[in-house]
């Protein structure tokens, strides 16, 4: 198997080009690749990806063996994680020499006769 991987940066995309040998005795392996193949090749080298652009098959079993393909993959983007500023609280200090009260809750209540 021989592989071509080209990235362009330009236009965010990654085209794959795979070639096999045809397979002349029953001794030989038959091999195939499909999309998922690949996406799963590239995903090996590091690249990531979005979406297909261009798909392929090729095998090498068969008369009529198609032994040449060409994936083109959308790369994904990196987007960029906002960074929140941290929220700082500020407190009031009202007097630093006295001690503060707290506060008297008195409760209105009827006088009953």
């Amino acid at each position: 198997m021989k592989k071509n991987i080209e990235i362009n940066k330009e236009d965010n995309t990654v085209t794959v080009e795979v070639s096999v040998n045809k397979r002349n005795y029953v001794k030989e392996p038959i091999i195939s690749f499909k999309t998922k193949d690949i996406a799963l090749l590239l995903e090996k080298e590091g690249i990531e990806t979005e979406s297909c652009v261009q798909n392929d098959t090729i095998y090498n079993d068969g008369r009529n063996a198609k032994t040449v393909g060409k994936w083109v993959f959308k790369m994904k983007q990196e987007t960029k994680k906002q960074v929140q500023k941290p929220v700082i609280e500020k407190t009031e200090i009202n007097n630093l020499t006295e001690p503060q009260k707290p506060a008297i809750v008195r409760k209105k209540t009827k006088k009953r006769k």
